[in-house]
C-alpha cells in the first residue's frame, strides 16, 4: 500500500512540475531536465534496492513483479514529462523561425523597403543611360536626314565604277603577263636553232 501511495504522490508532483510556463523559458527547461534526471536516478536506485529486498522474502516472484511494475510506471511518468519538455522546445524553435520569416517578409513589404528598391532601380537606369551616352560619344554618328539619302546612290555608283576600273586593270595586267610569257618562249626557241631533221623526199 505504501508503494501505491508513494507512486501516486510522485505522479501528482510530476504533473505539477511538468506544467510549462505560458512562454518557453530555457532556464525553466534546464531546471526541469535536471529534476527529471535526478528523480530517474533516485527511482532506479530505490527500486534496485527493493528488488534486492524481494529476494529475502518468501514470495520472491510476486514481490519482483510488484516492484518492477512500480518502477515502470514511475520511469514512464518521468519520460512523459521529458517528452512534454521536448515538445515545448520544438514548438518554441518553430515559433521563433516563423517569427523571423514573418519579420523578413514584413521588411520586404514595408514602404521603406519599397522606396529603397525604387531608388535602386532608378540608380540602375541612370547608370545604363550614362553608359549609352558614353558609347554614343565614342562611336561616330551615322549620317541622318535627306543628305544621307541623297549621297547614298552617289557613293554606290562611285564604288561600282571603282570596282570596274580595278577589274579592267587586272585584266590588262593578265594580258601583259601572257604576252611577256609568249615572247619569252619564242626567244628561247630561236636561241636553240633549227632541229636536225631529215630533208623531205624529192618527189619523182
Amino acid at each position: 500500500m505504501k508503494y501505491l501511495l508513494s507512486l501516486c504522490c510522485l505522479c501528482l508532483l510530476g504533473l505539477a512540475r511538468a506544467q510549462m510556463p505560458a512562454t518557453y523559458d530555457p532556464a525553466f527547461d534546464a531546471r526541469e531536465r535536471e529534476r527529471i534526471a535526478a528523480e530517474r536516478a533516485q527511482a532506479v536506485q530505490r527500486y534496485d534496492g527493493e528488488e534486492a529486498d524481494c529476494y529475502q522474502r518468501f514470495a520472491v516472484n510476486d514481490c519482483l513483479r510488484g516492484v518492477r511494475r512500480q518502477r515502470r510506471v514511475v520511469l514512464e511518468e518521468l519520460r512523459r514529462q521529458e517528452i512534454i519538455l521536448n515538445d515545448a522546445q520544438r514548438a518554441a524553435v518553430a515559433a521563433e523561425q516563423q517569427r523571423r520569416i514573418e519579420q523578413r517578409q514584413a521588411e520586404r513589404e514595408s514602404p521603406a523597403s519599397q522606396a529603397e528598391r525604387d531608388a535602386a532601380a532608378k540608380e540602375q537606369a541612370a547608370r545604363v543611360q550614362e553608359a549609352q551616352r558614353r558609347q554614343a560619344e565614342r562611336s561616330p554618328a551615322p549620317p541622318t536626314g535627306s543628305g544621307a539619302a541623297g549621297t547614298a546612290p552617289k557613293s554606290d555608283a562611285a564604288a561600282a565604277a571603282a570596282r570596274r576600273a580595278e577589274q579592267q586593270k587586272a585584266y590588262e595586267e593578265r594580258q601583259r603577263r601572257a604576252e611577256e610569257r609568249r615572247e619569252e618562249y619564242e626567244r628561247r626557241q630561236s636561241q636553240q636553232g633549227p632541229r636536225n631533221s631529215k630533208p623531205l623526199p624529192v618527189p619523182p
